[in-house]
């Protein structure tokens, strides 16, 4: 691919890329009328409406549910207050061993290391997700008995194998679904395999309110802790749908509230994003599968591709730089860049989706081969919903001239 006669921007040509591909996804108009009513009128705090009916909160946190299939959703103010306020539902102690993933973002082993707790490290495989042998081998080892996986950017491990390591070790399980809404493992949806499932709604996620997140279980003494942890006192959990009178009771005042509770403003911006994220769904995949045909036959490119059991929701793509140098691979990041198409590679640059930087827990000093060698060269490229299959084609020939330009060098 590539046009011979186009001179990269870098070599004083002229830019082809006129659009932001990490532009994040503006809120819809019945959302901003929601937010401004909300705001006007001063009632932003979650428990100001009498009833849980008048709250946009409570009718959010109503709506997820009947979207993902479980009986509760808790709304907090963000996705690593939901996995905090998660580990302590299921009881996590200072000193526990938490089994996490070690490729992940910094907000998973922060939120262990806020709760005291100690993160043990699972490798990833070429695809990026989680390596059910080593977690196997982990469990044994370590004598952990709650594993936080997160599916990075959406990739999803072998969710029979995880499973059954689950169910050997007795393991509870709380699904960090941050980057994972609307996908599936064999038609069931991830956030449904564990006890608790913990969803962002920061900027760049499928719903998108600047900061947020969602806890869902099905359990109905975690949901009761959840809203009592997340900051519910006195009788103000009345205000919630579908809580057990008799277990709230018996629960209020035994747990802390932590004052993570999700606010009216926040909910009116997300309340009627629900029912287009499978509209968003649609965009990314066929984005992304396009994108993938004019990219992947490209020597110093390798696209791992998700299990056949995996429907995604492809809003970012990630690759391998094959064949390149380092100094050559972060000359491909600064040139796309360059261009107009940013993007960051997992294991360099101090990212912080690399272990090695998470240098206030002692397992970031650990040796992961698996997990540096599939983050050293792989790219990491959002796909925002706007973008459409013409700048498809821009980014794929951004993508053949710049590993071009460096490949004559």
């Amino acid at each position: 691919m590539g046009d011979d006669s186009r001179r990269l921007v870098s070599d004083g040509g002229e830019s082809i890329v006129d659009f932001d591909n990490k532009a994040f996804k503006p809120i819809p108009q019945s959302g901003i009328d929601l937010a401004v009513s909300a705001m006007s009128t001063g009632v932003m705090y979650r428990y100001q409406p009498k009833q849980n009916e008048q709250s946009l909160t409570a009718k959010l946190e109503r709506s997820f549910s009947q979207y993902m299939g479980v009986k509760h959703t808790v709304g907090t103010n963000s996705c690593g207050s939901a996995m905090y306020i998660a580990l302590n539902v299921v009881g996590v102690q200072p000193g526990d061993k938490i089994l996490t993933n070690a490729f992940t973002f910094h907000a998973v082993p922060s939120v262990i290391h806020h709760a005291h707790a100690v993160p043990v490290l699972v490798e990833s495989n070429r695809e990026w997700a989680m390596d059910a042998e080593d977690l196997d081998k982990k469990a044994s080892e370590s004598g952990a008995k709650v594993l936080l996986m997160s599916y990075m950017r959406g990739h999803v491990p072998d969710m029979d194998a995880v499973m059954e390591v689950v169910n050997k070790h007795n393991l509870i399980l709380i699904e960090d679904c941050a980057h994972a809404y609307a996908t599936l493992w064999n038609g069931q949806m991830l956030g449904t395999f564990g006890e608790i499932a913990c969803f962002s709604t920061q900027s760049s996620k499928g719903l998108s309110a600047g900061e947020g997140g969602l806890y869902i279980t099905s359990n109905d003494e975690f949901a009761a802790k959840a809203v009592l942890y997340a900051g519910s006192y006195e009788r103000l959990w009345a205000k919630h749908f579908d809580l057990d009178p008799e277990i709230m009771n018996r629960l209020q005042n035994q747990i802390p509230g932590y004052s993570m509770r999700m606010q009216e403003v926040t909910a009116a911006m997300l309340t009627p994003q629900i029912e287009r994220l499978e509209k968003i769904k649609k965009t990314h995949t066929e984005n992304w599968n396009l994108l993938h045909s004019l990219i992947d036959n490209h020597p110093n490119i390798e696209i791992p591709m998700p299990l056949p059991q995996v429907e995604s929701f492809c809003d970012t793509m990630q690759f391998h730089l094959n064949g390149l140098s380092r100094e050559k691979a972060d000359q491909f990041i600064d040139l796309m860049k360059v261009e107009g198409i940013p993007m960051q590679i997992f294991g360099a640059k101090r990212n912080a989706r690399d272990y090695r930087q998470w240098e206030y827990i002692e397992a970031h000093k650990q040796e992961l081969g698996e997990t540096i060698a599939n983050i050293e060269f792989a790219c990491d490229l959002s796909l925002q919903p706007h973008l459409t299959k013409e700048n498809m084609h821009t980014i794929a020939q951004v993508f053949h001239d710049v590993l071009a330009y460096i490949n004559a060098q």
